[in-house]
């Protein structure tokens, strides 16, 4: 066997079936989603995010995102919390009362009605994602989804949802990244229309 050959057919293919994928993700279904965090921004209310393994990486940078890159002077910032990020209180809920816990039990002690859970899984099914979106409809909280092909049980806990048209759970990953980056720069244009100075403009003088 051809070792090049061969890894240039998995790199063609691969990349074959994310153009697809990237081609059937749908921007209506992509638009609700980002409504809902335009929403969370013009309520002044709060973004959280979670998610399993690989999305828990996404999770965590899109809530960075959200936070910093769609800022600009004289709009007041996104305030985003990843709920993967606090290892302690990971832990202590795992430990404690057990792993289907770890976000809802933090949702418990800091969300408020009128902000926004953020959930993302490739299954649509994990124990502890569908956990916390069923805590956030009890706590009044809007609820949002990047999940899988199918939705899974998390699409019906979610006000609004978007699918990675995926088989297989690498590309589903990528093309929620790139939903997040683009969920970022729509807030990112909404965040500057309504800015009311440009970035580091001086304050005006006292006379």
């Amino acid at each position: 066997m051809n070792r090049t050959t061969d890894h240039q057919s998995e790199i063609s293919a691969y990349l074959e079936n994310l153009r697809r994928a990237i081609d059937g993700l749908s921007v209506p279904d992509l638009l609700r989603v980002a409504e809902l965090v335009e929403r969370t921004h013009l309520d002044g209310r709060v973004v959280y995010t979670c998610g399993n393994g690989g999305s828990a990486a996404t999770a965590s940078h899109l809530a960075v995102d959200l936070a910093k890159g769609a800022r600009a002077s004289g709009a007041p910032p996104l305030r985003t919390v990843s709920l993967v990020d606090h290892v302690a209180a990971l832990t202590a809920w795992a430990n404690d009362v057990g792993y289907d816990a770890v976000f809802s039990g933090q949702l418990e002690g800091l969300a408020e009605p009128g902000d926004l859970l953020l959930a993302i899984s490739t299954s649509g099914n994990s124990p502890n994602v569908l956990a916390a979106l069923r805590c956030a409809r009890g706590l009044g909280l809007r609820t949002a989804g990047l999940l899988g092909a199918g939705g899974g049980r998390a699409a019906e806990l979610c006000d609004a949802w978007v699918a990675a048209p995926a088989a297989r759970i690498e590309e589903q990953e990528d093309i929620h990244m790139t939903v997040a980056h683009l969920l970022t720069r729509c807030l990112r244009n909404t965040v500057r229309a309504r800015a009311v100075a440009p970035l580091g403009a001086p304050a005006e003088r006292h006379r």
